[in-house]
C-alpha cells in the first residue's frame, strides 16, 4: 500500500514539472487571430468533459474572453463569484447566439442537432478517431443560413502522432471531407479500431498509413455515391405553396376557423397556448420557424405534419369552396358557409 502510494506521489510530481501545455498555448494564440479577423464568436469542441473543464480553467484565467460550456451537462455560464451555473440548452443557444459569449467551449453533445448558423468558426482542440464525427461538428456551423461569407475551420493537432499522422494523409492525399458521404465511407468508419490498435501495439506508423492509402486505391472502381447522388439532388422547379406561417397564424387566431373544442390563448408574438380534447395539458405552440428553430425543447412548430396539427376536416371544406385559394381565402369561405348554414 505504501509503495502503490509512494509511486503515485512520484508520478504526481512528474507531472507538476511538465512544461505549460503547448496546445492550449497555441489555442490562445488561435482565438486571439480569430477575433482580429472578425469572428466575434467562435466554438471550440473537445472529446472529452475533462478536457473542456480544463480548457475552462486556463482560458478564464486573465478575464478576456466570455466563456459558455456545452456538455452532457448541459449548458453552463460563469457565475461573479467564479463558479459555473447550468443553463437550459435552448438558453445556451440563445445567448451564444445574441452575443453573450465570445467562445463556445463543448463536447459533441452540441453536435447533436444544435444548429449555430451564426457563429463563423470553430476550432477542433480535440481529434475524434472518427474523422465523420469532425464531419458532424462542422456541421453545425456549415449550413444554410450561415451569415459569414467564409467559415474558419482549424485543428490542432500533437505532432509525431498517429492521429496527427492518419489526418494529415487524409487531407493532403485521400481529400478528406470531399468523399466522406461516398466510397470512402466503410474506410473512414475503420479508422477508429486502427488508431487504437497502432496504440496498442506500437505499430509502424508508415505502414498503417501505407495500408490506408491502399484501401483508397482499390476503391477506386468502386460505386461513388456522391457522384451517383449528385443528378438527384438537382430541384426542379417547384410550385407555389398555398399557403406560408403567415396565413396559418391568421388561422390559429381565428376561433370560427379552428376545429371544435381547441383553444387558443396568446402567450407572445406568434406564441401560444394549445389546448385539444384528449390533451391533459395546454403545449406551447408558434408559427414563427425561427423562434421554433432556437426554443426546439420547449415548443411546437404549428404546421402540418406536427402531432398536434389538427385533422385537415377544416381545410377540406375550405377546399370545396375556394379550390387552389390561399388559407386566407379558404377561411373567409368557411366563415362564409358556416353564416349561411
Amino acid at each position: 500500500m505504501f509503495g502503490e502510494r509512494n509511486a503515485i506521489e512520484v508520478l504526481l510530481n512528474r507531472i507538476r514539472a511538465l512544461p505549460p501545455d503547448s496546445k492550449i498555448e497555441r489555442l490562445k494564440e488561435v482565438l486571439e487571430s480569430l477575433r482580429k479577423s472578425g469572428y466575434d464568436r467562435v466554438m471550440v469542441f473537445t472529446q472529452y468533459t475533462d478536457t473542456m473543464d480544463f480548457l475552462r480553467e486556463h482560458l478564464s484565467e486573465n478575464g478576456a474572453l466570455r466563456l459558455m460550456c456545452y456538455s452532457g451537462r448541459g449548458g453552463e455560464v460563469h457565475n461573479a463569484d467564479g463558479t459555473w451555473r447550468v443553463i437550459s440548452r435552448d438558453d445556451a443557444k440563445r445567448r451564444f447566439r445574441e452575443g453573450q459569449a465570445d467562445v463556445l467551449l463543448c463536447t459533441d453533445a452540441a453536435a447533436e442537432g444544435l444548429n449555430f448558423q451564426f457563429c463563423g468558426a470553430m476550432v477542433n482542440y480535440d481529434m475524434p478517431w472518427n474523422p465523420m464525427r469532425v464531419e458532424q461538428r462542422i456541421g453545425r456551423i456549415d449550413r444554410l443560413g450561415q451569415l459569414n461569407p467564409v467559415i474558419r475551420i482549424i485543428n490542432l493537432h500533437y505532432d509525431d502522432t498517429i492521429e496527427t499522422d492518419v489526418y494529415r494523409a487524409l487531407r493532403t492525399r485521400i481529400g478528406l471531407f470531399q468523399a466522406v458521404v461516398g466510397r470512402l465511407q466503410p474506410i473512414l468508419s475503420q479508422l477508429p479500431q486502427r488508431i487504437s490498435q497502432t496504440v496498442l501495439t506500437n505499430r509502424d506508423r508508415g505502414q498503417v498509413i501505407a495500408e490506408i492509402e491502399d484501401a483508397v486505391q482499390d476503391t477506386g472502381s468502386g460505386l461513388d455515391l456522391d457522384a451517383a447522388t449528385d443528378g438527384g439532388l438537382e430541384l426542379g422547379t417547384r410550385p407555389k405553396p398555398l399557403y406560408d406561417f403567415d396565413d396559418l397564424d391568421r388561422v390559429v387566431t381565428a376561433e370560427s376557423a379552428r376545429p371544435t373544442g381547441i383553444v387558443v390563448n396568446d402567450l407572445s408574438q406568434r406564441e401560444y397556448a394549445y389546448l385539444a380534447p384528449g390533451m391533459i395539458a395546454p403545449v406551447r405552440i408558434t408559427t414563427d420557424p425561427e423562434y421554433y428553430e432556437n426554443n426546439v425543447e420547449s415548443v411546437e412548430l404549428w404546421s402540418p405534419g406536427n402531432p398536434v396539427f389538427p385533422a385537415p376536416d377544416v381545410i377540406a371544406e375550405r377546399s370545396e369552396l375556394n379550390e387552389g385559394g390561399s388559407i386566407g381565402d379558404l377561411l373567409d369561405g368557411v366563415l362564409t358557409k358556416k353564416a349561411h348554414a
